[in-house]
């Protein structure tokens, strides 16, 4: 019986050997970035021609495509997160062909770049190491002050300052304010994740080894259960932490976030992918069964970061519209995304805040009129493009504006009598035509926008037009 067990022995081995998908090479150009100054970052991923999809992740930063498909060569480009303090980036690639995905990981140093300020003596030649970079001479001014613009690596926590006057030097340290971070970048692949077979969950860290036992993991939608460390595993590759993930039998989705047990929560990796649900069976010949309601379809590829995701929006400006009709606006609303043409449509609903005033004479009365609105309005938002953290978006909608209008009326000699108020109230009709320009870092967005509004106001006392071309900048955050 030991020949059979043996060969049983081997094919199982060599089966477990094929079942994961060869590792890309990677390069990236710059192999460092100086945030503020690198804008992109070109990695160059080398795989076998035929293979499959080659996909991306990243512990921060955005892609301009996360996914790439051709020749034996695929370029992705990433574009550094909108920070100033310097940190590892950890960028991930697999090929998604259906097996098991080996993940090739590179570590980008991400410097900072600060200006620190030294206190010695006047006239003194400063010089300031950071790592293993020199900066200055910077010569201190008639009070012993210097600025010397530095570049602070990853992981560096001081600086070595030396001011030379003459043949006297000074060789002292400086603490430098860096905040503490552990970068982590999820994989969660296939996208989307069928029902039956599950996929993979894949954790590298910015160190060389890392363990599921210094993570936690939060899943909605599917059971996650972890991996031993493969035996087969390449001694050159970093040990990552491995998972098993099954989405629920009625999931149309699988949110999932990860982080360190001990660690801040900004430093967690949150993903979201769609679920393909299982080819329904073939009904029994023999019996007659009564057809099942049909489930709802999941979206077929979440393009967007936050696609699904609820944001809240705030805005102000400025309208200018014909004689005394401009004023400040502000704006409080909620976008809702659509699962229409991969998530690049959203519903919103926006209340807002119009104002409008008139002094002046006429023959011997001083006129007084303030006008307020108050705008209800729906609209749908679309993006049109969208390149790494830059979107361009347009917008159109409608609604009902609530006027409120206070005219006051007195004569200019003194003593003529008291002031005429007249108040006036009516509900109108407006619509509106805009564009946005929007940057998103995490859940967080900032956008400025040109709006056209027609907004007719007709009464006994007043033809206003509470349109005009408003121009206004704003914040979005999804919870």
């Amino acid at each position: 019986m030991r020949p059979p067990l043996h060969l049983a022995l081997c094919l199982l081995l060599l089966g477990a050997a094929v079942a994961r998908a060869e590792p890309p090479e990677v390069e990236a150009t710059p192999g460092r970035v100086v945030l503020g100054q690198d804008v992109a970052v070109e990695v160059r991923v080398r795989v076998p021609r035929g293979t499959g999809a080659v996909r991306a992740a990243a512990s921060s930063g955005t892609w301009a495509q996360a996914r790439l498909e051709g020749g034996a060569e695929r370029v992705f480009l990433w574009t550094p997160p909108p920070v100033r303090y310097p940190l590892w980036a950890v960028l991930a690639f697999w090929v998604e062909d259906g097996r098991a995905p080996e993940v090739t990981t590179v570590r980008l140093p991400l410097f900072g770049r600060t200006t620190l300020e030294v206190s010695t003596a006047p006239g003194a030649d400063v010089v300031v190491a950071v790592g293993d970079g020199r900066f200055g001479p910077v010569k201190a001014d008639g009070h012993g002050r210097a600025q010397v613009p530095v570049e602070v690596p990853p992981d560096t926590t001081e600086a070595r300052v030396l001011a030379t006057r003459g043949a006297l030097t000074t060789d002292r340290r400086a603490p430098l304010e860096v905040p503490a971070t552990r970068p982590l970048v999820a994989v969660l692949t296939p996208d989307p994740l069928p029902v039956e077979g599950g996929g993979w969950l894949i954790i590298a860290g910015d160190e060389e080894r890392i363990s599921a036992s210094e993570l936690t993991v939060e899943a909605a939608g599917a059971t996650v259960k972890p991996v031993a460390p493969a035996a087969e595993r390449r001694p050159s590759a970093p040990e990552t932490a491995r998972y098993v993930i099954q989405p629920e039998e009625h999931a149309t989705g699988v949110s999932v976030a990860v982080g360190w047990r001990e660690a801040p929560s900004e430093d967690a990796a949150r993903l979201h992918v769609a679920v393909k649900p299982a080819p329904a069976k073939p009904p029994d010949p023999e019996t007659v069964t009564a057809p099942a309601s049909p489930a709802p379809q999941p979206p077929a590829e979440p393009a967007r970061a936050m696609a699904g995701r609820t944001s809240l929006f705030l805005l102000g400006g400025a309208a200018f519209a014909s004689g005394a009709n401009g004023g400040p606006l502000l704006g409080l609303g909620v976008s809702q995304p659509l699962p229409v043409w991969r998530w690049r449509v959203a519903a919103e609903a926006e209340v807002g805040l119009r104002h409008a005033s008139l002094e002046g004479r006429q023959d011997t009365v001083d006129v007084r009129s303030r006008v307020w609105g108050i705008p209800l309005l729906l609209s749908a938002r679309v993006t049109l493009f969208q390149w790494g953290s830059f979107e361009l978006d347009g917008r159109a909608g409608g609604g009902v504006l609530a006027l409120s209008h206070r005219l006051t009326t007195a004569p200019v000699e003194t003593g003529a009598g008291f002031p005429d108020v007249v108040d006036e109230r009516r509900v109108r009709a407006m619509g509106f035509l805009a564009a946005q320009g929007a940057y998103g870092f995490g859940r967080w967005s900032l956008f400025t926008e040109v709006r056209a509004a027609l907004a007719p106001v007709e009464t006994p006392l007043l033809r206003a037009q509470m349109g005009g071309v408003a121009v206004s900048a704003g914040l979005r955050f999804a919870p």
